[in-house]
C-alpha cells in the first residue's frame, strides 16, 4: 500500500514540478536573452548575478525531476520510467550540462567585472550574445517545454516511433534555429550596429507569439476533428492486432461480414454463440428498466433509473446446472439498455454488450437472455449501454449463483451493494446505519459488491471473520481476520463470513462514523463498536491469504500467447472533447490492440500501471488466475478474479484458458475511463459480429 501512495505522490509532484520547471527555465532564458542590451557595466553585473540565481533555481527544479525519475527506477523498475528516459531526461541532461559548462562560467566572470561603471562596448555585448552562452539556456527551456508536452499531452500522437521522432526533430530543429538566431545577434552586436527599438522588438515578439498561437489553434482544431469517432463503426475494425507471440489467426479485419477462420474453418457469428434456445427454464425473471423516484433510509429521494422500480434491482438467484431465462423490457430509458452478467462466463451472445453481442434495447422493446449456470458465487448484473451513466443512475442488481441442489443455504445470507448515488454513499438502498437483529451462533454471509468506479474500503468490527470468496471464486482454507481493511475493486465482490457473537458487530462501507452500514445485534440493543482509525488497520492482501491449492490450468507447459497492457495517463482529445485520457499501450479505443487467440490457448497477460489512478481491469467471459503481484509470486490460495484492481505503480501477471469463444470486452471498470476509450477486445479466431457502435447505430458499449 505504501508503494501505491508513493507512486501517486510522485505523480502529484510531477504535475506541480513540470510547470514550475518550464517557468524557471523560461525566466532564465528571457533574462539571458536581454543581458547583452544592458546600458552599463554595473547594470550588466547586477543582471548577471540575478541570471545566475535564476539558473540555479531552474537547475534545482530539473534535478528534482531527475531525482523523481531515479526514485521510480529504483523502486518500481525500468518499465515505469522508460517514457521519461527516452524523451525528457536525455534532452534535459544535455542542455543542463551545456549550461553548466558554457553559460554559468561566462556569467560568473561578468559578476567579477572590476572595470567600473562605464558603457558596455560591442565586443563585450557580442561575447555575451554568443550562441554557446545563450543557446544552452534557451534549449533547456525548449527541452522543459517539450518534455512537459510529451509527458502530459503525448496522447495527441500516440505511436511511439512517431512521438520519439517528432520529439527529437522538434528539439533539434529548435536548437538549430536558436543557434542561427543567436549567431546573427552576436555579429550585429560586435559591429555595434544599432539595435532595434523597444517598440520594434515588442512588435516582433507579438508577431512571433501570434504565429505560434495561430499554429496552436490550427493544431487544436485539427486534433479535435481527427478525434471524433465515426457515427457508425463495426467492432470488427481490428486496425491493430496483437497475436501475443502465437501464430497469426483469421479475424474480421475491417469488414464485419467478411471474417475468415483460417485452416479451412468456417467463420462464426456471435449471434450463433447463444445459450440453450429451447427447453423450459428452471428460473424465469423479468426486469423492467424504467425511470423512478426512489427513497433512501434517510428519507432523501433520488430520481433514478431502475430495474423493476428499485435500486439495486431485484436479487436474482439460481443454482448450478439450472437454465435461467431473463426477459429485459425497456419502458422509458431513451438511450436503450442491456444486461451484462458481470463475472459470469455466459455464452458470448448472452453477454449483453451493446454494439458487440446485441443491439441496445430501445423503449418499448424487449430482449431475452438464456444461459445455463456453470459456476457459483456472488456476481451482479448491470446495463452495458452508456454504462458510465446508466450504472451510476441505478441500472444494476445482485446475482447470486448457488451450489447444486442438495446443499441447503445456511444462516443469514445478505447481498450488499455499495454505490455512490444521489451524491451520497449508499449500501443497497440505505444511506444511514441500519440495525439488524441476529441470534448468537448464526453464521452470517455478507456478499459485498462495489458498483462504484473506484476501490472501496469495507470494515467489519466486533468479531473475527473470514474472506471466503473473491469475485465468486472460493478461497482455499481462509484464515481468520480482525482489524483489517477490505479494499474491493470497482466491480469486484468479496464474500465475508462470521459467526454472530453475543455482542454487536458493525459492517461499514468505509471507516468513518457517518458511512452507511449495518449494525448486527443479538437483541436489537447494544453500543455501536467503534471503527478504528484506518491508519491503524492493516490492508487485506489476497496474494498471501489462504493456503495453496490445486490449479487446473496446466501452467507447467508454458503459454501459447502472452500479452502486455501498460496503462498511462495524459491530456488530449477523445471524440471531439479535450479531457483526461487513460490509455492502454499508448492508445485509446478504437485504436487499442485486439488480442487474438485460438480456442484452447493458455494465455498470460501482464498489467503495468504507470498512471496516477487505479484501473480495475475486467475481462468478460473468463476468469483470470493471478500469478504474481509486483514481481512476487502469489503464495496464498489460488486467486481467481474477473475484475483485478491495478493500483498506481503496481504490476500483475495473470493467466486464463481461452475456452469461451467469442469477441469479449476487456476494459477498465472505472466506467468513466472506459467511456474515454480505456477498452480493448479479446477475439477468438474467425468470430465475427454484425453489430455496430456509434450514434447512428444507437449502441455505446463503453
Amino acid at each position: 500500500m505504501m508503494d501505491v501512495y508513493l507512486f501517486s505522490s510522485i505523480w502529484g509532484f510531477i504535475f506541480l514540478l513540470l510547470p514550475t520547471m518550464v517557468l524557471m527555465w523560461g525566466l532564465a532564458a528571457n533574462r539571458i536573452g536581454r543581458l547583452p542590451f544592458r546600458s552599463s557595466r554595473e547594470k550588466l553585473k547586477k543582471s548577471a548575478r540575478r541570471s545566475l540565481v535564476l539558473l540555479w533555481l531552474a537547475l534545482v527544479t530539473s534535478l528534482l525531476f531527475v531525482g523523481l525519475a531515479a526514485l521510480v527506477l529504483v523502486r518500481f523498475g525500468w518499465v515505469f520510467v522508460q517514457e521519461w528516459a527516452v524523451f525528457a531526461l536525455p534532452a534535459l541532461l544535455l542542455t543542463h550540462l551545456a549550461v553548466i559548462l558554457f553559460t554559468m562560467p561566462r556569467l560568473r566572470s561578468l559578476t567579477r567585472d572590476r572595470q567600473g561603471t562605464g558603457p558596455v562596448d560591442g565586443e563585450v555585448r557580442g561575447a555575451i550574445a554568443a550562441p554557446r552562452v545563450a543557446v544552452p539556456v534557451q534549449t533547456a527551456f525548449a527541452a522543459a517545454g517539450l518534455s512537459s508536452v510529451q509527458l502530459c499531452f503525448y496522447p495527441v500522437l500516440t505511436l511511439f516511433p512517431i512521438r520519439l521522432t517528432l520529439f527529437w526533430a522538434a528539439f533539434l530543429g529548435l536548437g538549430a534555429l536558436l543557434w542561427f538566431r543567436q549567431r546573427r545577434r552576436e555579429r550585429m552586436l560586435r559591429r555595434e550596429a544599432k539595435s532595434p527599438s523597444a517598440g520594434f522588438r515588442l512588435m516582433r515578439v507579438a508577431a512571433t507569439f501570434a504565429c505560434i498561437a495561430a499554429v496552436g489553434v490550427i493544431l487544436f482544431v485539427l486534433s479535435m476533428q481527427a478525434s471524433i469517432l465515426p457515427d457508425r463503426m463495426s467492432m470488427m475494425n481490428h486496425s491493430r492486432i496483437d497475436y501475443g507471440g502465437g501464430p497469426a489467426v483469421g479475424h474480421g479485419g475491417d469488414g464485419s461480414h467478411h471474417a475468415h477462420a483460417g485452416h479451412g474453418k468456417k467463420a462464426v457469428n456471435v449471434t450463433e454463440l447463444t445459450g440453450p434456445r429451447t427447453g423450459e427454464p428452471d428460473r424465469r425473471y423479468t426486469l423492467v428498466a424504467r425511470k423512478e423516484t426512489v427513497r433512501m433510509s434517510s428519507g432523501k429521494t433520488v430520481e433514478a433509473w431502475t430495474f423493476n422500480g428499485q435500486v439495486p434491482g431485484p436479487e436474482l438467484r439460481a443454482r448450478k446446472g439450472e437454465l435461467v431465462e431473463v426477459t429485459l423490457i425497456n419502458e422509458d430509458i431513451d438511450d436503450g439498455v442491456t444486461i451484462h452478467w458481470h463475472g459470469v462466463d455466459v455464452p458470448n451472445a448472452e453477454d449483453g454488450v451493446a454494439g458487440l453481442t446485441q443491439d441496445a434495447v430501445k423503449p418499448g422493446e424487449r430482449h431475452t437472455y438464456r444461459f445455463r449456470v456453470e459456476e457459483t458465487g456472488t456476481h451482479w448484473y448491470h446495463s452495458h449501454q452508456t454504462s458510465s451513466i446508466q450504472v451510476k443512475k441505478g441500472l444494476f442488481g445482485p446475482l447470486v449463483l448457488l451450489p447444486e441442489e442438495g446443499e441447503p443455504e445456511k444462516g443469514l445470507d445478505l447481498s450488499l451493494m455499495y454505490h455512490f448515488f444521489g451524491n451520497r454513499e449508499v449500501l443497497n438502498d440505505s444511506d444511514t446505519l441500519r440495525h439488524r437483529r441476529v441470534d448468537p451462533g448464526t453464521e452470517v454471509r455478507l456478499r459485498l459488491t462495489n458498483t462504484d468506479s473506484y476501490p472501496r474500503f469495507f470494515t467489519l468490527v466486533g468479531t473475527p471473520f473470514r474472506v471466503t470468496a473473491i469475485d465468486g471464486n472460493e478461497i482455499h482454507r481462509p484464515g481468520e481476520l480482525e482489524n483489517v481493511l477490505l479494499s474491493v475493486a470497482a466491480g469486484g465482490r468479496y464474500d465475508v463470513i462470521f459467526t454472530m457473537p453475543d455482542r454487536p458487530v458493525r459492517l461499514t462501507a468505509g471507516t468513518g462514523s457517518d458511512d452507511p452500514g449495518i449494525l448486527f445485534t443479538p437483541d436489537g440493543k447494544g453500543k455501536v463498536p467503534e471503527v478504528s482509525d484506518h491508519l491503524r488497520l492493516s490492508l487485506f492482501d489476497p496474494a498471501d491469504y489462504g493456503e495453496p491449492g490445486e490449479v487446473s490450468l496446466g501452467l507447467s507447459g508454458g503459454f501459447d500467447r502472452e500479452f502486455t497492457m501498460v496503462f498511462d495517463f495524459g491530456m488530449g482529445f477523445y471524440n471531439g472533447m479535450f479531457r483526461d485520457l487513460w490509455l492502454i499501450n499508448g492508445e485509446k479505443f478504437p485504436h487499442t490492440p485486439t488480442f487474438m487467440v485460438q480456442q484452447g490457448d493458455l494465455v498470460k497477460t501482464t498489467f503495468i500501471n504507470r498512471s496516477p489512478m487505479d484501473h480495475p481491469m475486467h475481462l468478460h467471459g473468463h476468469h483470470m488466475l493471478v500469478l504474481s503481484k509486483n514481481g512476487k509470486p502469489v503464495t496464498g490460495s489460488p486467486w481467481w478474479t474477473d475484475t483485478l484492481n491495478v493500483a498506481p505503480g503496481e504490476s500483475y501477471e495473470v493467466a486464463f484458458r481461452a475456452d469461451n469463444p467469442g469477441i469479449w470486452m476487456d476494459h477498465c471498470h472505472n466506467l468513466d475511463h472506459a467511456a474515454a476509450g480505456m477498452t480493448l477486445h479479446l477475439s477468438y479466431e474467425g468470430v465475427t459480429t454484425p453489430f455496430h457502435v456509434g450514434g447512428a447505430a444507437g449502441n455505446h458499449p463503453e
